[in-house]
């Protein structure tokens, strides 16, 4: 019997609603009925009852819900005795991030999980999401977080965990110089843009969001890396697409920054191999990036600055 599936039925049955049940698992509602779907089939008794007002439980789920307490709660003392003695042991985790997760997402679960398990040694690996991805494949990363599409595979165990939102960033003496806040790809082919490095994540949604507009352009530059790319946007060399999620943790100073409005959601996705012999120490690191998600404690806000024309 699946312990995720039970821990579903017992929020639903805790709050008989199937949008909080699923935003309590940073799930979608539909994924949340299909887990109670294959329970019920297991059982082959149906447990919840939908009304146009509410979510009713049946006697079946009045019966189960004991058990299902008692199956939840010794999976997470095997759990707990599992992770302690991985606690105590000497454990190595290595562990890869594009260049936006490396910078905002990682730091955050990497130091709470330090605190968790002291003796575990982490190295991080910094690079363009293809790359990652890659190294993850091959195995010589035990988790990544990339910026690019993953789908799950026999091998490959990928899940969407952040979203984030591309930005146009310039100094202000550049955009005093151009003018017109650009609000298509034809508005935008006019400015010197910096490019993203061959691979990187924010590179791709960038260029796919141009569509046949991006024939127009002459772009300045193509630079690896966000730190150096922001030293050319500050020298107003040209201006550079980045993340939301990047904005939030710079000095804005004599800088600005407008929302991409063509440009496309993006989203991050956590990465290991299946059959990975770390699996156990990956999965730890895994469900404290999804509780700081839960929790709010990631810093996902962005303070998008507005200049000239904004």
């Amino acid at each position: 019997m699946d312990i995720k599936r039970l821990e579903i039925f017992l929020k639903l049955l805790d709050t008989r609603s199937f949008s909080l049940t699923a935003q309590f698992f940073g799930l979608s509602q539909p994924t949340v009925s299909q887990n109670l779907k294959s329970l019920e089939e297991f059982l082959g008794q149906k447990l919840f009852e939908r009304t146009p007002r509410r979510v009713k439980a049946l006697p079946a789920a009045l019966v189960l819900a004991p058990y299902a307490i008692k199956i939840v709660e010794t999976a997470g003392q095997a759990a707990w005795a599992v992770n302690r003695q991985m606690a105590v042991a000497q454990e190595k985790l290595a562990i890869g991030a594009s260049s936006v997760p490396s910078m905002v997402l990682v730091p955050p679960a990497v130091e709470v999980f330090s605190q968790r398990y002291p003796r575990v040694f982490l190295t991080l690996t910094s690079g363009h999401s293809r790359e990652i991805a890659r190294l993850v494949t091959e195995g010589d990363l035990d988790l990544g977080l990339v910026g690019t599409v993953v789908s799950e595979t026999e091998k490959i165990w990928a899940r969407p965990y952040a979203v984030d939102r591309l930005v146009l960033v310039a100094s202000t003496e550049l955009v005093n110089r151009m003018g017109q806040r650009p609000k298509t790809p034809a508005e935008l082919a006019s400015w010197p843009i910096i490019l993203r490095e061959d691979g990187s994540g924010t590179r791709a949604a960038f260029l796919s969001s141009l569509g046949d507009e991006v024939s127009r352009f002459r772009f300045k530059a193509e630079v690896a890396g966000v730190a150096p790319t922001l030293t050319l946007v500050r020298a107003s060399f040209g201006a550079a697409i980045i993340s939301n999620l990047i904005v939030s943790t710079l000095d804005m100073t004599n800088l600005v920054a407008w929302p991409l409005e063509f440009g496309p959601c993006r989203r991050f996705f956590l990465i290991r191999r299946k059959d990975h012999f770390n699996a156990q120490v990956a999965l730890a690191l895994v469900d404290i990036f999804f509780e700081l998600k839960r929790e709010g404690r990631l810093p996902i806000g962005s303070k998008i600055v507005k200049g000239k024309n904004g």
